[in-house]
């Protein structure tokens, strides 16, 4: 394996913008001797090392990894733009933080891919490393690329450049592929060996070579097996609990200036709430809590591994974890003392929301967020969002009565259904929760509204719902920014050209690689970005590649097969369809 130590200390560190961010050597850092293992794993997070580094799942494999008899795994991110120059400049291939050892080196390359945006950036890692771009280039010399997290829920945009994707929880799966990989080794096994037997072995492993999709006049229509002896479908793979699951109590501390800078513990997977617009909502099911006691033993781990300052309970409904009360109070008796503040997201606002003047001062009160998503109850109804005006109302009283000061609403719009008056209805919202602080204190509360544009995601009810277009999106803009003058309510809204690439990624076919690609080589990088995202690229390769991306946003027949279809979810198909007729239902009461 390729150390490139000395070269990156000498060409590239001195050269970038915040070099700490290529230095590696963190808190709690780790890799196992590669020299030494029988499976060398380089996990990416292709982002920026500012996101990357924040990002629990990818730390929870990568101590689960080096935790393994015999595998040493290391880590990457993907270089900012004036890296990348400098690194192609100098011909510098990407590395692993910790050993400094040449990515392309490594047995398997693992990605984990939280949202679309990051297509590019996978594009850069491999480029950057020196491994072809597609799976049907690579050699057995090449690592096995393997993907995972919410892409791998809808995966063939990518299907090109993959090698394996591990659908649903990847703790398990991914310890599986790992053995997998040792076993290959010792048989002195094939690349296509290795591929086929993860089909064969692995439920949750969808092997996309074995796949051909079939297109009827343009449409998708459908998945063809190469091979009798792979699947027809990939099951989504599901821990039984998290009490006896990873859980990391010596989190990275980072060296450079990071989006999350504290202690992240999951106290809870899936969500009971049954939003019909969330995808992790639908494909992280069943839910599974971590109980109160593991929970506190890991945040006094980990807080004395770290000097972090903050605790962040993590959920996709924090307030829905049956515990609550009893976890704070745990807490605040823990830590109240060594002045560390208790963070919580995903607050849902009801009952529970108005009995937050018992929490004690422990609790960090530095704004509210609430996931309104829709102005009108007419329309929360409609999508399966539980709350009532009244719900809200009444705990943000309480909030403010606690100590809350500022308050953070999110919406969308663009959802089926939607009118002038839904639209109306966000800021009406938005200005009764600023006057219900005048009951407090008299004063109004300062209202920070975002407004995010609706994407039908796969594997929910609302999947076959079409997208709204731009100049709707526009209007909606232009509308509530007028209402909002002179008010206590300011809005941000998502910028409109990536949500409509989101919606064209997330639900494209196999056809999707060759844009992405071309996008890529245009210039395209870092697409989550404001200041790096470049729709003049992705227009023109959309254009090279005879494809119309409003294609991909229009409403999909419930008869036809979709992209995702061979991704079994927990929730099938029959019971997103009904759940889509229930709320073409509401729409019309």
């Amino acid at each position: 394996m390729r150390d490139l130590r000395e070269i990156i200390s000498r060409q590239l560190l001195p050269r970038v913008t915040r070099p700490s961010q290529y230095i590696g050597l963190e808190t709690n850092a780790r890799c196992n001797d590669p020299a030494a293992a029988e499976v060398t794993v380089a996990l990416a997070f292709p982002d920026a090392y500012t996101i990357g580094i924040s990002h629990l799942g990818s730390q929870i494999l990568y101590h689960l990894l080096n935790d393994l008899p015999g595998v040493a795994c290391d880590r990457t991110y993907c270089p900012l733009p004036d890296a990348e120059d400098i690194m192609r400049h100098e011909r510098i291939p990407l590395f692993g933080w910790e050993s400094r050892l040449a990515i392309a080196d490594f047995d398997v390359l693992g990605f984990s891919l939280s949202y679309e945006m990051q297509v590019t950036n996978v594009l850069t890692i491999l480029d950057l490393a020196g491994i072809p771009l597609r799976s049907c280039d690579r050699t057995d010399d090449d690592p096995i690329v393997i993907a995972g997290d919410t892409l791998a829920d809808s995966p063939e945009p990518l299907a090109d450049f993959i090698d394996i994707f591990l659908v649903g929880d990847g703790e398990a799966p991914l310890s599986e592929l790992v053995e997998l990989v040792r076993q290959s080794k010792r048989r002195g096994a094939s690349r296509e060996e290795l591929l086929l037997a993860a089909a064969w072995r692995i439920p949750s492993a969808y092997v996309p070579r074995f796949y051909q999709p079939q297109y009827d006049d343009g449409r998708f229509a459908g998945l063809q097996r190469l091979r009798d002896d792979v699947p027809e479908a990939i099951d989504h793979a599901r821990l039984p609990g998290l009490d006896h699951s990873p859980a990391i109590t010596r989190p990275l501390v980072p060296l450079a200036e990071a989006v999350h800078e504290r202690v992240v513990i999951e106290i809870m997977r899936g969500c009971p709430n049954a939003c019909r617009f969330c995808q992790a909502g639908f494909t992280r099911l069943p839910v599974r809590i971590r109980s109160v006691d593991e929970i506190v033993r890991i945040a006094r781990e980990s807080v004395a591994a770290t000097g972090f300052r903050e605790i962040s309970l993590l959920s996709l409904s924090t307030s829905d974890y049956p515990h609550l009360d009893e976890l704070i109070d745990r807490l605040t008796a823990e830590f109240a003392s060594q002045h560390v503040s208790i963070s919580l997201p995903s607050l849902r606002v009801d009952s529970q929301l108005q009995q937050l003047p018992k929490l004690t001062s422990t609790v960090r009160k530095g704004g509210l967020t609430i996931a309104a998503e829709a102005g009108s109850e007419r329309l929360r109804r409609a999508i399966g969002k539980g709350i009532t005006e009244a719900d809200m109302l009444a705990g943000v009283r309480a909030a403010y009565e606690a100590g809350w000061r500022r308050v953070k609403v999110y919406f969308m719009a663009g959802l089926p259904g939607e009118t002038d008056e839904d639209i109306e209805a966000i800021f009406d919202l938005c200005l009764r929760l600023s006057d219900t602080r005048r009951d407090v204190d008299g004063q109004r509360g300062a209202i920070s509204a975002s407004v995010s544009w609706f994407v039908p995601k796969p594997h929910t009810p609302m999947q076959w719902s079409p997208m709204r277009d731009a100049d709707y999106f526009w209007s909606v803009r232009t509308r509530l920014r007028d209402r909002a003058r002179r008010s206590p309510v300011q809005f941000k809204f998502h910028r409109i050209e990536q949500s409509l690439l989101e919606a064209t990624l997330c639900r494209g076919d196999r056809r999707m690689g060759d844009v992405i690609e071309a996008a890529w080589r245009n210039g395209a990088r870092l697409d989550g970005w404001t200041e790096h995202f470049n729709n003049d690229a992705w227009m023109t390769a959309f254009a090279q590649a005879d494809l119309d991306p409003a294609d991909y946003r229009r409403e999909i027949s419930t008869n036809a097969p979709t992209p995702w279809s061979h991704i079994h979810c927990p929730r099938r198909c029959d019971f997103l369809l009904a759940e889509y007729e229930r709320m073409q239902q509401a729409l019309t009461d």
